[in-house]
């Protein structure tokens, strides 16, 4: 356990400097891990050193246990150096709410005996089976996208209940690794460093408390909350945990933009004139700098929000909590609309195969392809959401 794990008296603005001052080393490092696929080792133990992980870990179980806010902030210093490393440190750090959200027994066996466990979750293939059984669930075939399954003890594996006279369900399903089997078939062009591979289990039965139900974690107490009472426990889920997916298209973008600034302080033009005084560069620059700053205002605020309306007792409504992942969603797309225009203005130089500004367009595509701020699901949630039409969508 690094030293810093109790300690909850931490400025903000402390573990923001730590993010910013790996900012650069992430990014040195960001073409080696790009070629071996995965994020190096020193990376990950510099985020357990620095408490990254346990921001939202219960404090009862040695974490932090700080405001989302935080988390945000600390992902978009992070995403300027390194997409991947952003993104891992996101998801990871993401686990560690979900899980406080569970049923104590599912806390205790991840966490009882080893404070420093961390855990990643992984999406349903077309090769994966669930079986709904008396105490729990079977669970067979293969899970995809496990961001973090490098490091991770436990993995959530995203399941979904359909059932044929009610609301569809989807629960987050705790696995130890000595139970999946990691299949090494992570070859992407964007986000290639996450490691992101497959897991593999074979019939294997999870019993009902290690699993937690999207009814669960719509505002208000959770199972978690028996032994983790605080605001943080209590905040909606899917309204503000995707913000989590959010925040590093900010840092991705933010990069972006001060690679593209400090390139043209030396470039020129064919004329010989100094490229960062062409009008149209400068507008470029102004445009992708106020859609990248206003996307992050944007989570920060529904984070800001949320938590006061947790702290007040308040419930969201549904529009609400659509409201929020609408505007997830549309951070992301912002983001993705700055970092194009951004790109542009590289020229050749960006097709070069180690170029970061490369990097940085191909990064943000693939955030954007993640499920949880997909653009047209988003956006169609809420309008059903503000028309009062029937949701079909159990992560809202």
């Amino acid at each position: 356990m690094n030293d810093n794990s109790n300690d909850n008296d931490i400025p903000r603005e402390e573990f923001i400097r730590r993010a910013r001052d790996l900012a650069p080393v992430l990014r040195a490092r960001a073409a080696k891990a790009e070629a071996d696929r995965r994020i190096p080792d020193e990376t990950h133990q510099a985020f357990v050193e620095a408490g990254f992980y346990k921001l939202l870990q219960p404090k009862h179980f040695g974490g932090f246990e700080r405001d989302f806010s935080l988390v945000i902030d600390v992902a978009a210093e992070l995403g300027r150096g390194c997409g991947s490393s952003c993104w891992i440190f996101s998801n990871i750090v993401n686990y560690g709410l979900v899980t406080g959200m569970k049923d104590p027994r599912a806390q205790e066996e991840v966490w009882g005996d080893n404070p420093d466990a961390l855990l990643a979750s992984a999406q349903p293939g077309p090769e994966s089976r669930v079986t709904f059984v008396d105490g729990g669930v079977l669970v067979d075939g293969i899970w995809n996208f496990a961001s973090g399954v490098d490091f991770a003890d436990w993995v959530n594996l995203n399941i979904y209940n359909r059932p044929d006279n009610g609301p569809p369900e989807h629960r987050f399903v705790q696995v130890h690794k000595s139970d999946y089997e990691v299949i090494d078939n992570w070859f992407v062009t964007g986000l290639s460093a996450t490691g992101s591979r497959s897991v593999k289990v074979n019939e294997l039965f999870v019993p009902d408390y290690r699993a937690m139900s999207s009814f669960d974690v719509r505002g208000g107490p959770t199972p978690g909350s028996a032994v983790n009472p605080g605001v943080l426990y209590r905040l909606p889920f899917w309204g503000i945990g995707a913000k989590l997916f959010a925040a590093p298209a900010v840092g991705i973008a933010r990069g972006a933009l001060e690679l593209t600034e400090d390139d043209l302080a030396s470039r020129k033009g064919m004329s010989g004139a100094k490229l960062w005084e062409e009008p149209s560069v400068q507008v470029r620059l102004a445009e992708s700098g106020g859609e990248i700053e206003s996307s992050w205002a944007l989570i920060n605020r529904d984070a800001g929000d949320a938590w006061r309306m947790t702290e007040d007792g308040e419930s969201p409504t549904m529009l609400q909590r659509a409201s929020w992942r609408r505007n997830n969603s549309y951070a992301v797309m912002a983001c993705v609309r700055a970092v194009d225009r951004l790109h542009g203005l590289a020229g050749m130089r960006a097709m070069q195969a180690d170029s970061h500004v490369q990097r940085t367009w191909r990064d943000i595509h693939a955030v954007a392809s993640q499920v949880a701020v997909i653009w047209d699901m988003a956006a169609s949630n809420y309008g059903r959401a503000r028309f009062d039409l029937p949701i079909t969508d159990p992560r809202v």
